[in-house]
């Protein structure tokens, strides 16, 4: 079987019992990008990410986007097998060698001779501004952007509302032994091709439509939160009041 961890995506095998998928795909708004489904059995019975790590997505990813027929922004989730970098800088926790070997590469000169901390300051002025990953080099030398989706986000990838039709199926179907890697391999080339290209284009639209929403929803709230709301308060109508008081309280 295969599952996101979440009750409602799991089929209907007995806990404990049966094989499972560890699958990798991709589509765009005309359908599954072709040849790009990846799908093997699991040899760990814990986390999936044990099966599933940088080597083996950075060679799925590499066949997909030798198979995407039109430039595409590719949306990127930020698990770790996504998020490997180029030239990555080391901080405090690395070695002093590792230090010097990373400021050598990038042409600056150090030494065993330097302390610690004078390694460490060289490190932070001569970093990359922001992180490069792998991924999105390999997608931009093929003349594709990746765009990095919100931590805890999951809603902004149209893929997750096609998983949700593609497990549905498989759910409805493995209700009975044997509950193998075979059927469930069939069982996901089934499902699979169930899936339409005008499955893809309505959920590629709602996506859209839902990013759109919460980015203009935020730029409203971003906008109220930058304006100035200004109370008056008349302390002299007050003072005037409580002296009206006073002198009434006299005359009496």
């Amino acid at each position: 079987m295969w599952t996101d961890d979440t009750a409602h995506s799991a089929t209907k095998v007995p806990e404990g019992k049966g094989d499972r998928l560890i699958i990798c795909h991709a589509g765009t708004s005309n359908g599954f990008v072709q040849i790009s489904l990846l799908a093997f059995k699991s040899k760990k019975t814990g986390e999936y990410h044990e099966d599933m790590n940088a080597e083996v997505f950075t060679e799925w990813f590499q066949n997909m986007l030798n198979n995407l027929e039109e430039p595409s922004i590719i949306g990127m989730e930020n698990a770790s097998y996504h998020s490997v970098q180029l030239n990555k800088h080391p901080t405090m926790s690395n070695k002093k060698s590792e230090l010097i070997e990373w400021l050598k590469a990038n042409n600056i000169e150090a030494g065993e001779s330097m302390l610690k901390v004078k390694l460490i300051n060289l490190v932070k002025l001569n970093k990359p501004q922001s992180p490069i990953y792998i991924l999105d080099e390999m997608a931009r030398v093929c003349g594709h952007e990746a765009l990095r989706l919100p931590p805890y986000h999951c809603q902004y990838n149209a893929i997750e509302l096609i998983w949700a039709q593609v497990k549905g199926y498989a759910a409805r179907n493995n209700t009975a032994p044997p509950f193998t890697s075979t059927k469930m391999m069939k069982l996901l080339e089934e499902a699979c091709n169930n899936v339409t290209a005008v499955d893809w284009k309505n959920v590629v639209e709602k996506t859209k439509n839902l990013v759109l929403h919460d980015w203009e929803r935020d730029v409203n709230i971003d906008k109220f939160i930058d304006s100035q709301l200004i109370i008056n308060v008349n302390d002299e109508s007050s003072d005037s009041s409580e002296n009206e008081s006073i002198v009434k309280m006299e005359e009496e």
